[in-house]
């Protein structure tokens, strides 16, 4: 009996199944960050706040700086001096004359209850009609100064356009009790990256509503659940308490306690199908031939953002280093790229760049880092 080996037969040892490698590399060190962190809150202080424009941008350039994608750094290009000019602009041109007109309209109709309604409704619309372009113009002012291999992102599109469709989601997802907002999220972000580009590329993104609601439906039932629960337990024990001991401080206090703590499941709750929506988001995301994959998972997601706000909480805001490095090390070790694109086809934009900083963005505290 002879065994035939056929060496003309190639084995096949390719795999498959797209190689997923991670999106970035997280380089950042606590040390250095409690340096700048510390540094810009004493010179904050020091200055009476006008130091914190320079200090959000010494803290960018050491994020961006230490943050690894592809195998490249990132660089922030923005100045202290961009984001003061910004808000400069916005504080007397837009919110001074804006309050101002609301001042004298209240001073003049102190009498007329139903106008000074009609005001203050019409002041509470427009805040929130220049948070929704603060937020919006701020992103384009962040991508225009991150560059990644020499190149710089940017964004397209209307502020004016984003915030109005920012308030009618709002309005309709009040009007449904919420559940409307999968729908309006996608709408949001599907805004936000058809006008997103890096050089001359723009990102693919292909989101599905039917795919949120699922996970949206059960965080929905589950939070009035279990706050209509808690609600019933809690005014229970508090009828109860005060029976015995009526206006005690000790128990108007921990009563406080455990009502803010009860508070923390629930919101778990809402950020399980946040978790849900970020890693759904992720993963219909493809720029240059290449698919962004997701390892997210709601309870990771949840005990992220529960941790990281605790964390601020009982810090006073210290230990903000620490929230930096564990959300990038969540992102790094979750979210990764497959396929075989060439990302030396990316061109620079020719798009203009915006020559002031987010100043609606610190003037409303509404932008991120």
């Amino acid at each position: 009996m002879s065994l035939d080996i056929t060496p003309e037969q190639p084995i096949e040892l390719t795999s498959p199944v797209p190689q997923t490698r991670g999106l970035i590399k997280n380089h950042t060190e606590l040390g250095p960050m409690f340096k700048i962190v510390l540094t810009n809150l004493v010179l904050t202080i020091l200055t009476l706040g006008i130091y914190r424009f320079w200090g959000k941008t010494r803290l960018r350039q050491y994020l961006w700086g230490h943050v690894e994608v592809m195998g490249d750094r990132l660089e922030y290009t923005g100045t202290g001096k961009e984001l003061f000019l910004g808000f400069l602009f916005v504080f007397f041109v837009i919110l001074l004359p804006f309050f101002f007109v609301v001042g004298f309209l209240q001073n003049f109709y102190l009498d007329r209850p139903d106008v000074l309604a009609t005001i203050q409704f019409t002041q509470s619309i427009l805040i929130v009609f220049l948070i929704g372009i603060a937020i919006f113009r701020a992103r384009r002012y962040r991508l225009t100064r991150t560059h990644w291999r020499g190149i710089y992102g940017n964004q397209t599109g209307s502020a004016i356009g984003y915030s109005l469709l920012m308030m009618g989601c709002s309005f309709l997802s009040a009007m449904t009790f919420g559940l409307a907002w999968p729908w309006c999220s996608v709408r949001l972000r599907k805004y936000e990256m058809k006008h997103t580009w890096v050089g001359d590329q723009q990102p693919e993104f292909t989101p599905q509503t039917k795919k949120l609601y699922g996970p949206f439906i059960v965080a929905w039932f589950g939070t009035i659940v279990y706050f209509v629960a808690v609600v019933t337990i809690f005014g229970a024990t508090a009828e109860a308490m005060f029976a015995t001991q009526p206006e005690d401080p000790s128990s108007i206090l921990l009563l406080g306690l455990v009502g803010y703590g009860l508070m923390i499941p629930g919101a778990a709750i809402f950020l399980w199908y946040r978790g849900k929506a970020y890693s759904h988001f992720v993963s219909s995301t493809k720029f240059v031939d290449h698919n962004f994959t997701s390892a997210i998972t709601g309870v990771g997601f949840a005990g992220l953002s529960v941790g990281n706000v605790l964390i601020m909480l009982f810090s006073l805001g210290l230990a903000s280093p620490f929230v930096y490095r564990r959300y990038l090390n969540f992102v790094e070790n979750r979210v990764g790229l497959s396929g075989d694109g060439d990302f030396s086809d990316l061109m620079q934009s020719e798009l203009g760049k915006p020559t002031r900083g987010e100043g609606l963005a610190d003037a409303f505290d509404v932008g991120a880092i």
